[in-house]
């Protein structure tokens, strides 16, 4: 007898696997024959810029996202005061939804007095505000996990202190979580878009990123959005992949 819910499910769950991977690959078959025009679009200098742009400032972010989340993940795991769950909330989950165009003009407001507009910096910190919460996520998961287990509490009644707990028990048993949140947080500072638009700019080799790129050349040289479309892709694809086997392997 055929199970109709099971059928129902099946049908939906592959509409849905359809449409993502669809969304995903189409940009290579809508590609077709000018290949050989992406091709030439590679050896542009403004691409190769936004390339640069694009790479270095995802993983100087991504490594300083790390870097926030443990002290912010301990705080959140260990420490007990009022509006925790709040701070959470604004900390995680409200840059994830917060419109990047408003955080742009929110940065614009506030550092563009002090010089730090249309600079690389300003990439940096449009992108670390939307992206990090990735990272610190994953690590406030897995902290809160080895708490649970009681492995702290017992390495504080034989004498560990915080550093000890830290180097010897937090920071080993979350590194895979860490590295699944930093390839998270990598993919999403290569994407951000709006908020580097309004903050950091698009001057070439400079601040311009692969997005920005994509964004302005979309009208005038669709060639070369193309081009920078395949490249941002591809570089997501890979290197998500690659984090996560490099993270399931430790």
């Amino acid at each position: 007898m055929i199970d109709k819910s099971e059928v129902v499910i099946n049908l939906t769950a592959s509409a849905v696997i359809a449409y993502m991977l669809i969304s995903v690959f189409y940009l290579y078959v809508a590609v077709g024959e000018n290949w050989n025009l992406v091709l030439n679009a590679l050896l542009d200098n403004r691409v190769h810029g936004a390339i640069f742009i694009s790479v270095s400032s995802a993983l100087l972010v991504g490594i300083l996202a790390i870097a926030a989340s443990i002290p912010v993940a301990y705080i959140l795991t260990y420490s007990r005061f009022r509006g925790k769950d709040i701070l959470e909330t604004l900390l995680v989950d409200l840059p994830q939804t917060f419109p990047p165009v408003t955080e742009g003009l929110v940065y614009l407001l506030m550092f563009g007095r002090f010089g730090l507009a249309y600079t690389f910096a300003a990439v940096i910190i449009a992108k670390f505000y939307v992206s990090a919460p990735f990272t610190i996520s994953f690590t406030v998961r897995r902290f809160r996990e080895i708490k649970e287990s009681g492995i702290d509490i017992i390495a504080r009644s034989l004498g560990a202190r915080t550093s000890h707990i830290l180097s010897r028990i937090l920071l080993p048993l979350s590194a895979r979580d860490m590295a699944a949140g930093f390839s998270l947080t990598w993919a999403r500072a290569m994407g951000e878009l709006a908020a580097t638009l309004i903050f950091a700019g698009a001057i070439p080799w400079v601040t311009e990123t692969l997005p920005v790129l994509i964004y302005l050349a979309s009208s005038e040289r669709p060639q070369v959005a193309i081009a920078a479309s395949v490249i941002t892709e591809t570089l997501s694809i890979i290197s998500l992949l690659s984090f996560k086997l490099i993270a399931r392997r430790r």
